[in-house]
């Protein structure tokens, strides 16, 4: 048989070659893949480490899309930064000063206080002088009618003690020292000292009557209480005792008869006892 000649061939082979060539023109459009960019399995820690990955290039395309802040906006940021800073170190500062000055008015007040102390304990140590004076000066006019004043120095001795006395009171005056020694007041604990107790029913009960020995006070402060007297109501009298109430008297208990199988006054028994015969 003849072969047939290329105007004889049939309808199906040219549209198979008119479909390779399509397809010989897709193949080399479409790039293959390579085995390098085939995907493969990976580890949970490379998966981890790539979800890290995408969230930072996620954040940092944020960051890109975020309007970018001029360098004005960025002065105003330091600036207000810099003011909350100013304003944490002005209260520290404030805190500061204020334990500093109740330091400093503490420090004085202690210094007041140890120099009040000295002082206290110098005038105190001069009142026993004070009051050996004052003893001596209640004795002048017995003592000056006992001795002939014209040929005894008695008095001008009595005159230069007086002035040594008022030397002290001025000193005493100076550092404000006051004496305790007003009487017909009331007893107050604070600046008294009971010495004894009188009944005197003209006055209220507790009233300095005499002051013994002086007081003193500095600034206010009591640097040794006066020894007083104070005042006493006469005690009511004792309530009478009752009397005691009459003891009654024993009541006489009558005689009873002597029961069978009892004894008699004289010792014998009612069933020992004979019948009388008549």
């Amino acid at each position: 048989m003849e072969q047939p000649t290329s105007k004889e061939k049939p309808d199906f082979e040219e549209s198979k070659e008119k479909i390779n060539k399509v397809l010989t023109q897709i193949e080399d459009e479409v790039p293959q893949a390579t085995p390098e960019e085939t995907p493969a399995k990976q580890d949970p820690t490379e998966q981890n480490s790539s979800d890290t990955n995408k969230n930072e290039k996620q954040k940092k395309e944020k960051k890109k899309k975020e309007p970018k802040k001029t360098e004005v906006e960025k002065l105003q940021d330091e600036i207000k930064k810099k003011d909350k800073e100013i304003k944490e170190h002005q209260t520290k500062f404030a805190f500061l000063q204020a334990e500093l000055e109740n330091m400093r008015k503490h420090y004085i007040k202690q210094q007041k206080m140890a120099e009040n102390r000295t002082r206290m304990r110098v005038i105190t140590s001069f009142t026993p002088i004070i009051d050996s004076f004052e003893m001596a000066f209640k004795n002048r006019a017995a003592l000056e009618k006992s001795v002939d004043a014209e040929n005894c120095q008695v008095t001008n001795f009595i005159k230069g003690f007086e002035a040594i006395n008022n030397n002290l009171k001025s000193i005493f005056n100076n550092y404000k020292v006051t004496p305790i020694e007003d009487v017909n007041i009331p007893f107050d604990y604070k600046q008294h000292e009971v010495l004894m107790q009188t009944i005197n029913d003209d006055l209220k009960e507790d009233t300095v009557i005499q002051v013994v020995q002086k007081g003193y006070k500095m600034d206010g402060e009591v640097i040794r209480p006066a020894k007083v007297i104070i005042s006493k109501k006469t005690p009511p009298p004792p309530k009478p005792e009752p009397k005691p109430e009459p003891k009654p008297e024993p009541k006489e208990i009558p005689d009873e008869k002597p029961e069978e199988g009892k004894s008699d006054e004289k010792g014998e028994s009612s069933l020992n006892k004979e019948p009388k015969v008549e």
